[in-house]
């Protein structure tokens, strides 16, 4: 239509709480008693109502896709619509027959009605499985015949397009679909599930080891696994920032952006802790890094959350030329940070002071894990080093061990071990599993790590990732972050090949940046300038795309598979790609590969 404005211009949100900035605070003495004194009483259960009688009518939510009930109509959820419209759920699952114990599978897009139903399902004992959105219908079939849903929630986009048929899932009793439109046979539309329900569920906390929450892994090298959660577990970190919080002042202004997925153990905690202080945020339904930057202009976001990922898709999308300055706190997790990609980022959303010099603004990381409820590390302020993940959690034990399960010198490389409360219980189902990564309460994180100064953590690689060649230990991150410094490089992933003499050699999937043209000779040259020896790749494979998981992490197994069969295609073995001997027939040492006498 003539007289549009472009997609990227118009308002996302169009209630005008969004723009006031001027919400109600709550008082210190309230904010003390709710999140302190009566610490006992937060729980999964219950903390949509003490959240809501804290905040009241604050603002919690603003939606890009807004809610379309009889009974609620609009793109702002405040922390007291949050509680009403829980409670809807939660009597709707009741009515159903939903009770303590049974799972309920929740895959949707990044919607809030996926939250209204976690929580609601909690207030029953209920146990809530989040579900990566992206999975397709074989890998949705084997996690419900692993975990058994009684009930399964999810949307019309991925109904239609994913499961198509309430058969597809014999085991599930009942059928929710977040839809305007009419259901399929057998399928109750959530608004529905939720008309003509009190808007109060009254709920005890659940005990400390009631099943809480079921979160699958991202499942990068294999079959996910589903992480057991107690609700002690999972509000461990709740907890622990609840007195934090408690001191604090809640800003009049401040605004979350949220995009990291709700169904991940990331996005989950960010919504927690968020909802925790008071923090409205703008929830959207998928990361699009134009959509972000534009938003983040247009209402003067404060605070982004996000993966190493999706900053670098930002800058690709313009980010140096859009106005961040109202960003007060960049934040991130699922992967380790290159201080080159901090220093950017804080530098784009430094502010002028009155006198002299720049504000720039805080950049807080977070490090853990779905068997952890999620965080167990935070580094807070400047760069301190690529890879740094920060000091652990209050609460939080640690050791560093070599594979003999025997602690390592301070500064060697070794795996993180952990003893938390946040801490799963196993993983449903199976006991060998748990047994392997549990042991006398402690959990192997399979992450290899080194101790810096001032006991900061910095992570080296999945143990599972590392390349053994020739004697040496390649952490593959180490060499991705010096290869993305080139200019044609947009993303790479290193893996290893099979070599016949080293065991495994270092080959690298690359991606080019739009228009760049490198050739593989130049980039292995470039490489070898800049990489030791034995770290840096021996054959270079370009590819159109990285495969991704839920979390954006390089499924690794498929990369390896990818540069294995280029490789062949070729006319190149992996396995005959040894490198000359030496004069006494012996193949090069480590000591020879690092001095560059071979190869």
């Amino acid at each position: 239509m003539a007289g549009a404005a472009p997609d990227d211009q118009r308002p996302l949100i169009r209630d005008p709480r969004l723009l006031a900035k001027n919400w109600p605070v709550p008082r210190w003495r309230e904010k003390w008693r709710i999140l302190v004194r009566e610490a006992a009483q937060l729980s999964m259960a219950t903390l949509p109502e003490r959240l809501a009688e804290l905040y009241g009518e604050r603002p919690a939510l603003f939606l890009d896709q807004p809610l379309d009930y009889p009974f609620f109509r609009g793109d702002c959820v405040t922390f007291g619509d949050f509680a009403r419209l829980v409670a809807r759920v939660a009597h709707g699952l009741r009515r159903l027959g939903v009770g303590s114990g049974d799972r309920i599978g929740l895959m949707t897009g990044n919607r809030i009605e996926a939250a209204f139903a976690e929580f609601a399902a909690q207030k029953l004992g209920a146990v809530p499985v989040p579900l990566n959105f992206m999975l397709r219908l074989d890998e949705i079939r084997h996690l419900a015949a692993d975990c058994g849903f009684r009930a399964f929630i999810t949307d019309r986009t991925i109904f239609d397009n994913v499961i198509r048929d309430p058969g597809a899932l014999p085991g599930v009793r009942h059928w929710i679909v977040v839809t305007s439109q009419a259901p399929p046979p057998g399928v109750l539309r959530m608004g529905e599930l939720m008309a003509g329900q009190p808007e109060d569920f009254p709920a005890s906390p659940l005990a400390p080891d009631h099943l809480a929450i079921i979160f699958y892994t991202a499942g990068t090298t294999g079959f996910p696994k589903g992480a057991m959660l107690s609700d002690a577990a999972l509000m461990f970190a709740v907890r622990s920032y609840a007195k934090l919080i408690a001191f604090l002042p809640t800003e009049r202004d401040n605004l979350g952006l949220l995009v990291m997925p709700l169904a991940h153990t990331s996005g989950h905690q960010a919504l927690l802790l968020q909802m925790l202080m008071g923090t409205p945020m703008l929830l959207m339904g998928r990361f699009d890094p134009q959509r972000v930057l534009q938003v983040i202009e247009q209402y003067r976001v404060t605070m982004f959350s996000g993966i190493p990922a999706m900053y670098r898709m930002l800058l690709d999308a313009g980010a140096r030329q859009r106005d961040l300055s109202s960003i007060r706190l960049w934040g991130g997790g699922g992967d380790a940070f290159s201080d080159e990609l901090i220093h950017t980022f804080r530098q784009l959303a430094a502010k002028p002071r009155r006198w002299r010099g720049r504000k720039l603004p805080r950049f807080v990381r977070g490090y853990g894990l779905a068997e952890t409820a999620g965080q167990l590390a935070t580094a807070i302020g400047p760069p301190v080093g690529d890879g740094a993940v920060g000091r652990l959690m209050r609460g939080v034990r640690f050791k560093i061990v070599d594979p003999g399960g025997r602690e390592v010198p301070k500064g060697e490389v070794g795996e993180l071990v952990v003893k938390s409360p946040g801490l799963m219980s196993g993983y449903w189902n199976h006991p060998e599993e748990t047994a392997t990564v549990l042991q006398d309460g402690w959990f192997r994180t399979g992450d290899l790590v080194r101790q810096g100064r001032r006991g900061v953590l910095y992570i080296q690689a999945r143990e599972k990732d590392m390349i053994k060649s020739g004697g040496y230990s390649v952490f593959p991150a180490e060499v991705e972050r010096k290869l993305l410094e080139h200019p044609a490089v947009q993303q790479a992933v290193v893996v290893g090949v099979p070599h016949g003499v080293k065991g495994e050699m270092p080959a690298a999937a690359v991606v080019l940046e739009a228009g760049a043209v490198v050739d593989e000779a130049a980039l292995l040259a470039w490489a070898k300038e800049h990489i030791a020896g034995y770290k840096a790749p021996r054959h270079i494979v370009f590819i159109d795309h990285i495969p991704q998981n839920f979390a954006m992490k390089a499924k690794r197994r498929e990369v390896r598979e990818l540069v294995i069969a280029a490789l062949a295609g070729r006319g190149t073995s992996p396995l005959a790609d040894a490198q000359p001997p030496d004069a006494s027939g012996a193949a090069a040492t480590p000591e020879q590969e690092k001095s560059g006498q071979h190869g």
